[in-house]
């Protein structure tokens, strides 16, 4: 299944609503996030998958073909060939926010609280079977 698909984009909501260490990290939390794989030629706007998320569980999951229009609170991005490293489980996720392979923007303060939730939804992406 292609990474940056609908279908991805479910699979990913199904198995992040599996995720029970997700769903007790993330109890607290609410809000929107947009993993997403910085502008280059194939997607000159970016493209991603946008998630709504609330009181630890995805309440949807969508692909934005054109990311740079989809405004959201939280943006998780790097660069398609990092996105495949970390799907290949070749990076960890927080080190790679450590390391500046991947950045995170938004209110840091609000994200620096679940910390543990964002490395499960992360380390849930690497577990979605994806082609990229």
């Amino acid at each position: 299944m292609k990474f940056l698909s609908q279908a991805w984009a479910d699979a990913f909501k199904d198995a992040l609503n599996a995720n029970a260490a997700y769903r007790e990290a993330g109890a607290a939390w609410q809000g929107e996030i947009l993993l997403l794989v910085t502008p280059d030629p194939a997607a000159p706007k970016g493209e991603g998958i946008f998630l709504d998320l609330a009181a630890g569980s995805c309440r949807d999951a969508q692909y934005v073909p054109e990311a740079a229009e989809r405004p959201c609170e939280f943006v998780y991005q790097g660069r398609r060939e990092d996105w495949a490293r970390l799907l290949r489980r070749e990076l960890d996720p927080v080190q790679a926010l450590f390391n500046g392979t991947f950045r995170i923007k938004g209110n840091l303060a609000k994200a620096m609280r679940f910390t543990r939730a964002a490395k499960e939804l992360v380390e849930t992406v690497a577990q979605v079977p994806a082609e990229i």
